[in-house]
């Protein structure tokens, strides 16, 4: 019998055949990438340190992970949002001995939510919820529209973050050990103004996990 996951997957799939993130090739509804592209897909073992906590990431953003990421971003591409989950989900179970309490997704400001439908870090988180039972909590929103980080420069891309989130529910923090979760990080700015927003809540810890690191 089929989990409410594998049945999800099944009824999308009968409307929107599941496809390979990379080469687009239809696939098996469970699968999340296509034999081929698996065997070409590089994954990164590097592991950083950022605020005090561990910063590990699946890929490189590079000229092959930017069409993945930039289609789960813009066009709610749910072949490639479930590809992002599944190798963070990987990434997550296979760095940390005991998993996370909770997970944290970097949130987006309200008229860009609004404008796209969707917060995509935030699909990313539930459906990694939904393989490993971590919860997922919105209890950090965006209150000032910034400018794109990677139109900045590392002071500005500083300055630019400076204030922009705060926290909504601190008791679904206190205690805990968070887990930040982004689609892509450069200088760490985005993960380090989220640390400073949360810090005065007490969690037990914050590291930070994304899908890739340029």
């Amino acid at each position: 019998m089929m989990n409410k996951y594998e049945l999800k997957r099944t009824l999308l799939d009968f409307f929107f055949p599941n496809r390979c993130p990379v080469c687009n090739k239809v696939i098996g509804r469970m699968d999340y990438i296509c034999n081929d592209c698996a065997d070409k897909f590089q994954y990164c073992g590097k592991e950083e340190t950022l605020c005090g906590g561990r910063l590990i990431s699946v890929c490189r953003y590079n000229s092959g992970t930017e069409p993945i990421v930039l289609g789960a971003k813009r066009n709610r591409d749910g072949s490639k949002l479930s590809f992002m989950a599944y190798t963070l989900m990987q990434k997550i179970t296979e760095s940390f001995d005991t998993l996370p309490d909770v997970l944290l997704p970097v949130p987006i400001y309200r008229t860009d939510k609004a404008k796209k439908g969707y917060c995509h870090t935030e699909k990313i988180c539930r459906e990694i919820s939904e393989l490993t039972g971590i919860p997922t909590v919105t209890a950090v929103v965006k209150i000032k529209k910034t400018a794109q980080q990677k139109s900045l420069g590392r002071e500005q891309r500083l300055t630019n973050l400076k204030g922009c989130f705060a926290v909504t529910n601190e008791n679904t923090l206190k205690g805990k050990h968070v887990l930040v979760i982004d689609d892509v990080t450069t200088t760490g700015s985005t993960l380090t103004e989220i640390y400073h927003t949360i810090e005065n809540c007490d969690p037990a810890a914050v590291d930070f996990a994304v899908f890739a690191r340029t």
